[in-house]
């Protein structure tokens, strides 16, 4: 007679089977999209890398230069909004006026909202070296009322000189980027051609649209002489590598918007348009900005209107814009920064803030050489050939972009900015500890919900509009 637990062992013996047939069946099901996901962000810095490598140095902007017919080029304001003293303050805001543009299609403006603003001096000074500029100072004209359409400050200061621009095309410049004296040639060249990066097809995904945003690549220069300055090492290694690249990439497929408010470039008509349409009411000419006072990220969902209203994308000129950076720069201020503006996109473009960490070379190569296990090998673990192989490739193509920049922006960059050197072993240092925090970032900003936006605490409501606490 078969002892009972004989069949209690076989009994046992074939549920294991069954549960372990199902957690691998489980595995093989989940591992597909994981595959399928890794493949299409592995894509995604490839097509970055090569525009970056073929597209974004001297002699592809000098090819670029080239085709620009002066006499062609329509006339252009340039707009920057001023709060502060910034780094390198003077250098950058003296850029604008180094522009290699027609001087009769050229006009600057720069907003401040107080009448003892301390960039004021700084400005003056310019105007007055450059007379033969079409340059003015605009101020709040009620100093006991500041100009107020909603929280964003940037939106309620550059209103005015929006309203007043003298040209329907503008380029709104932050007031801490330098640009390269041809930037401008190349961008309406862009911008009246229909190109991105040079290319008769602006979107890959999108056929359909034109052309009627030209954005410029921003990059962080650190040139702090402190010994504290960790943060702004970091804001460089994040800039100049992983947000290049997918920068870069987005705006050359273009599925959506993808744009960094530092620099773009589009006409006041279009935008107003947009408002018009968004709102179905009919506004007067230069008032379309106000719409977007109640956005923090207002770059973005102008972006938004453009491509959705007047069948708009955004075209890239080979350019990048260049942002220093000196003082005191702490790895925690560093984690804030990136914090507060993934908490931002989290509510602003969801999907894409939640997928965001398998974008990153840590995560996305777990992924990958776990998924590649389970589909080839048949084993529900990571290959670690796999991974490590990844992460030298992630880490040699990085080096490689990052001093490509470094380069381009060398070319183009004034004396007063101190050039970037490429260094392996300091970048082999920032990249690790990037790469490392990225993960740890992403779940900060997601666990909280308040934004801490120039030291005023704000939530994010339904429609996507800022609300003060």
């Amino acid at each position: 007679m078969t002892p009972i637990w004989s069949y209690v062992d076989s009994y046992s013996s074939s549920v294991d089977e069954v549960s372990t047939s199902s957690v691998n069946r489980l595995l093989e099901v989940l591992s597909i999209p994981l595959f399928i996901l890794y493949i299409v962000v592995l894509v995604l810095v490839f097509i970055g890398f090569t525009q970056i490598t073929f597209h974004f140095n001297k002699k592809a902007q000098l090819q670029l230069d080239f085709l620009v017919d002066d006499d062609s080029l329509e006339p252009v304001t340039i707009l920057r909004p001023l709060k502060g003293i910034d780094s390198n303050m003077l250098s950058c805001l003296e850029s604008s006026f180094q522009q290699k543009y027609p001087l009769e299609k050229l006009e600057i403006i720069f907003c401040v909202q107080s009448a003892v603003d301390p960039a004021i001096p700084i400005v003056n000074t310019l105007i007055e070296k450059y007379s033969n500029v079409d340059a003015k100072l605009m101020i709040d004209q009620d100093q006991k009322s500041l100009d107020f359409f909603g929280s964003n400050p940037k939106v309620n200061n550059l209103h005015k000189g929006y309203k007043a621009a003298k040209y329907d095309i503008l380029w709104v410049l932050d007031s801490n980027i330098y640009t390269d004296p041809h930037t401008l040639r190349r961008s309406i060249y862009t911008l009246q051609n229909n190109k991105n990066n040079g290319s008769s097809v602006p979107a890959w995904l999108r056929r359909d649209k034109t052309v009627k945003m030209v954005t410029h690549v921003p990059i962080v220069a650190s040139n702090s002489k402190h010994r504290i300055n960790w943060g702004s090492k970091l804001d460089e290694m994040f800039m100049s590598t992983s947000h290049a690249k997918f920068y870069v990439a987005l705006n050359r497929i273009q599925p959506a918007p993808c744009i960094n408010g530092k620099s773009n470039i589009y006409k006041r008509s279009d935008l107003d348009k947009s408002v018009e349409l968004i709102t179905r009411q009919r506004i007067l000419k230069g008032d379309g900005l106000k719409h977007f006072a109640k956005y923090i990220g207002e770059d973005h969902m102008i972006a938004i209107a453009i491509f959705e209203n007047v069948d708009g994308c955004a075209g890239m000129s080979r350019d990048v814009v260049l942002q220093p950076v000196s003082g005191q720069n702490s790895v925690k201020e560093y984690i804030q920064r990136r914090a507060r503006w993934l908490r931002i996109r989290k509510y602003m473009v969801s999907a894409a803030t939640f997928l965001e960490p398998t974008t990153e070379s840590l995560l996305s190569g777990i992924i990958g050489s776990f998924s590649v296990n389970v589909l080839l090998k048949d084993k529900s673990s990571i290959n670690w050939t796999w991974f490590i192989c990844h992460m030298i490739a992630w880490f040699v193509i990085d080096a490689i972009q990052y001093e490509k920049l470094i380069n381009v922006t060398n070319n183009n960059v004034s004396s007063v900015i101190v050039p970037r050197k490429f260094h392996l072993g300091q970048f082999a240092r920032f990249w690790a500890l990037r790469e490392f925090l990225a993960l740890p970032i992403w779940v900060i900003s997601m666990c909280g919900t308040d934004i801490q936006w120039r030291g005023q605490p704000f939530k994010i409501l339904p429609d996507l509009s800022a609300e003060p606490l």
